[in-house]
């Protein structure tokens, strides 16, 4: 049975970016472009909101829709244009093709009327968490990261039922979820306290993982933001050296060129007047 590899799943929903086989040029502009979506994506969120709150005129809205279908649309070009095999950058981002087809703004009122501008909202918000999924893939396997705040978010469910169950001032489980995440995190905002002693001692040894999560969280951060950079030199390093060894073997063939005309002169005939 042939081997199948395993798609990423921001390739299959068609937010693949550059390959990572790309030139360096096309990966510099798709670094650049990324603010831009981050920007797309919060907008996606703003806009809602003021919708929502009759806060925003029409002609705002489509205006902002124009911005958004000229940036994907100047992103393609420009990205497809630089790319080593533009067919192959199309492939990986197809659905960019989707929100410049079915987004033309010209079309707005007919395409609001039927939600497809919903869909497309949706659809770049999806994109956006589906390109970035890599990165927190990276994050939290950095020193078993993700298992951790799995074992983490099963001692807070655990935590909150346990505090329901001995403390007389947590009624429910549902707010001894809430007191022991908001504990947990070090917040403590004081709307739900344990009152008996029993609930305060088990308070206290909560904080404690807290405090040591919290810690391990910003020390696995930290570690990542510097390996990721390392990463980057390390990548110059080995393209400045292999510069070098391609300069090294050029002067080598030079020098054995120079010897071979040192050992055999060319001829030359003299001519006799």
């Amino acid at each position: 049975m042939p081997h199948m590899t395993k798609l990423p799943i921001d390739l299959i929903f068609g937010f693949g970016g550059m390959h990572p086989d790309e030139n360096r040029r096309a990966k510099y502009w798709a670094v650049l472009f990324e603010p831009f979506m981050l920007l797309i994506a919060f907008w996606t969120l703003l806009e809602w909101h003021l919708n929502s709150k009759g806060l925003l005129s029409e002609s705002q809205s489509i205006l902002a829709n124009w911005l958004i279908w000229g940036f994907f649309l100047i992103e393609t070009l420009v990205l497809s244009f630089l790319s080593d095999s533009p067919r192959r950058y199309v492939m990986r981002n197809w659905a960019h093709l989707v929100i410049i087809f079915l987004g033309i703004p010209l079309f707005y009122e007919s395409a609001n009327r039927v939600g497809i501008l919903r869909m497309i909202r949706l659809l770049l918000l999806f994109g956006f968490i589906t390109h970035n999924l890599h990165t927190l893939k990276n994050l939290l396997s950095q020193n078993h990261l993700g298992k951790t705040l799995l074992v983490g978010i099963a001692l807070i469910l655990a935590s909150g039922i346990l505090i329901a169950t001995i403390d007389p001032a947590i009624e429910t489980p549902a707010d001894g979820i809430w007191w022991a995440w908001v504990t947990v995190t070090t917040v403590g905002y004081g709307d739900i306290v344990p009152s008996s002693g029993e609930g305060r001692i088990f308070a206290s040894l909560l904080i404690l993982f807290g405090i040591g999560l919290v810690s391990l969280i910003t020390a696995n951060l930290s570690a990542y933001l510097l390996s990721k950079g390392m990463k980057q030199e390390l990548q110059y390093e080995k393209a400045e050296l292999k510069k070098l060894r391609e300069l090294e073997a050029h002067v080598h063939r030079l020098e054995s060129k120079i010897d071979l005309l040192l050992d055999n002169p060319p001829n030359r005939s003299i001519v006799k007047k």
